[in-house]
């Protein structure tokens, strides 16, 4: 029994890249289902609805902070286990914080870009399903994600949250913070230089003779503008037809 618990917490049962195997295909199932289901039971129930993703946004951010306890327990040290630098840790630190204590000022940045690179995390992970099996890292993982994803998603189909496009302009300047946080401080911080935001990699692709940061930049104003748009065509989706059907 200790060494199965030694395993979830940290050793592992079977290392390896299990990319759209079980545990990932679950995953998506899980994600798919939530936002389907959330959606539809609690459209017209606002309040109702906040309750549950304040509950959801408690469970995760517990499990979030506890799987870096055990980190600091191993030797990590406590301001580098914690301090948030991937774009995803710290939509999944503020969000959650957003929805258990109500917050507003601000929200836009956390629900766009967490929808973004929740969804691309989920259909092209990179070392988050590195067992077989379920690990606190894997379910960490996983929820993180899960929750920037499906709180954006559900708040938009059930216009609990409406986006301002006046307001788009915070979250390219929440952006540009977070690109001097994981290229900056980390380097002043902890003296490192991890690719936290991705800028030396080949994700989401790559265009010859174009710096991976230029197709990145670009393809997040491209993703953000689109999330604004299709949340005011969706909102607005009866003026619309009305005007459309009338001329």
């Amino acid at each position: 029994m200790i060494e199965f618990i030694e395993k979830f917490l940290y050793k592992g049962f079977v290392d390896g890249e299990y990319n759209y195997e079980l545990v990932h295909i679950l995953s998506l199932i899980f994600l798919l289902i939530s936002i389907v289901y959330l959606s539809l039971r609690y459209k017209d129930k606002h309040a109702k609805l906040d309750k549950v993703l304040k509950v959801m946004s408690i469970v995760i951010l517990f499990i979030y902070l506890f799987r870096r306890l055990i980190n600091v327990f191993l030797g990590t040290n406590v301001f580098e286990a914690y301090w948030p630098f991937y774009l995803c840790n710290v939509n999944t630190i503020f969000l959650c914080l957003y929805q258990i204590f109500g917050w507003k000022k601000g929200k836009d940045f956390f629900l766009v870009t967490g929808l973004i690179g929740g969804l691309f995390t989920f259909f092209m992970p990179n070392g988050i399903f590195n067992d077989k099996y379920i690990t606190l890292q894997v379910l960490d993982s996983v929820l993180s994600h899960y929750v920037i994803v499906v709180v954006p998603l559900v708040l938009f189909f059930t216009k609990s949250h409406i986006l301002q496009l006046k307001s788009m302009y915070q979250v390219y300047i929440g952006l540009l913070a977070v690109v001097v946080n994981a290229e900056i401080i980390q380097v002043i911080i902890f003296k490192a230089n991890h690719d936290y935001l991705f800028f030396d990699s080949n994700l989401p692709f790559t265009i010859s003779g174009v710096p991976q940061f230029i197709i990145i930049s670009v393809l997040a104003i491209v993703l953000v503008t689109l999330v604004y748009v299709l949340d005011y065509l969706y909102i607005n989706k009866k003026q619309i037809f009305k005007y459309n059907y009338s001329n």
